[in-house]
């Protein structure tokens, strides 16, 4: 408690975190953020490797995680996930939704099945989880949601409007969400992050070519790196941002300024 005599409740050491997409990229540093601080970890994955490498991993260094595999596109794997992850730990403090594809065709050449299988992965399984863990979480009046969006959202994306529009619709949902969930103590946010050394940025060129990139048009003049959007969604699940919900915060060096 501050000194104001306000209570500002934040994750807690033995709290649960579920981690779509834990297997790779921001999803494995909010898994090792999250379990170094004491949490517990439900890393969701559809790749078995890489969920379980990371898993495996965090059990390493002393920490608790789990893997589930689930396929996002897949209502009925979503609701099995759930339920597994339930009977195995209990009702989650804070829930990333950081999973996501990016299919790349221009709106004439994109067919519309997978204009469809991006709105399914991106923005219909998290209203699923959330749908899922919602009542566990309102049942405890606290929790936490970060939901990963992407500058996309903001910019829209050649030969990836399926992708721009569905990120668009998750910082839609965390509005809603948050205005809905206040009164249960669950705050709900997203992070928007730029350009970052990950797999998806790095499907047309190098890791040396991106870098290069980053210094050339960021204004801070370096790409994003899994960590710095771990410590964001630390940041979000603690006490200290207790009076934050309902906001989209860019982490992209500059490169895209909003107000």
């Amino acid at each position: 408690m501050a000194g104001d005599g306000i209570e500002r409740d934040g994750i807690k050491p033995g709290d649960l975190v579920v981690v779509t997409g834990g297997g790779g990229g921001f999803g494995r540093a909010f898994c090792q953020r999250f379990a170094r601080g004491g949490a517990k970890v439900a890393v969701w994955d559809v790749d078995a490797r890489t969920g379980e490498d990371i898993a495996q991993q965090v059990r390493s260094e002393g920490g608790e995680a789990r893997f589930f595999k689930v396929d996002l596109a897949q209502a009925a794997e979503i609701d099995a996930a759930v339920r597994q992850t339930l009977a195995a730990y209990g009702t989650p403090y804070c829930v990333i939704n950081n999973a996501s594809i990016y299919p790349r065709a221009s709106v004439i050449d994109m067919a519309p099945d997978v204009w469809k299988l991006t709105l399914k992965v991106n923005i219909t399984a998290p209203f699923l989880i959330l749908r899922a863990f919602g009542p566990g979480m309102i049942g405890k009046q606290r929790g936490v949601v970060i939901n990963i969006a992407s500058g996309r959202a903001l910019e829209g994306a050649v030969n990836g409007a399926n992708y721009a529009c569905s990120k668009a619709a998750i910082l839609s949902l965390t509005k809603s969400l948050a205005l809905e969930w206040a009164r249960h103590n669950i705050r709900v946010n997203a992070i928007i992050p730029g350009v970052s050394l990950t797999a998806q940025p790095l499907e047309n060129t190098t890791p040396d070519e991106l870098i290069e990139r980053g210094k050339a048009t960021i204004p801070l003049g370096r790409l994003g790196y899994p960590e710095d959007m771990a410590g964001l969604a630390a940041f979000l699940a603690s006490p200290e941002a207790a009076y934050m919900t309902g906001q989209g915060l860019a982490m992209n060096g500059g490169r895209v300024l909003i107000p």
